[in-house]
């Protein structure tokens, strides 16, 4: 499965002192700060394997399950290094456009977006219902 068009483009998220990181995702490649992370040409967990979950997928234990629609772009990972977090676009705008949103661990989400903005609009979310906040 090739990535997401919603999900394609260049993205930026303000690391600070006039620093962005970056990244590129193109119809066969995941690019962070200028290196290919996953291909569908790579071996191992850096093929580029694109897992879709829907909304309410991961319900248990007394939580609701994912708010929405999210992608991870290595689905075979076997161990938590391996893995990137969960992408998706959201609906909330930042100057009139569309972020793209991830999670990785911890309620922390991070956002981008498509300019370099000197902002960093990432957040943590402290609710128990944190799975809830992943697609949104």
């Amino acid at each position: 499965m090739p990535t997401p068009t919603e999900l394609r483009g260049t993205w930026y998220q303000y690391q600070g002192h006039h620093k962005w990181e970056k990244i590129v995702i193109t119809k066969h490649a995941f690019k962070r700060n200028g290196k290919t992370l996953y291909t569908p040409y790579k071996k191992s967990w850096h093929k580029l394997y694109v897992k879709r979950s829907k909304k309410g997928q991961g319900a248990g234990y007394g939580l609701k399950g994912y708010g929405g629609t999210n992608y991870i772009f290595n689905g075979k990972f076997k161990s938590d290094y391996q893995y990137l977090g969960s992408f998706w676009l959201s609906s909330k705008k930042i100057k009139g456009h569309r972020v793209m949103k991830s999670y990785f661990n911890m309620g922390y989400f991070s956002v981008y977006t498509h300019q370099k903005l000197k902002h960093n609009y990432s957040y943590e979310y402290k609710g128990r219902q944190y799975m809830n906040q992943i697609g949104r």
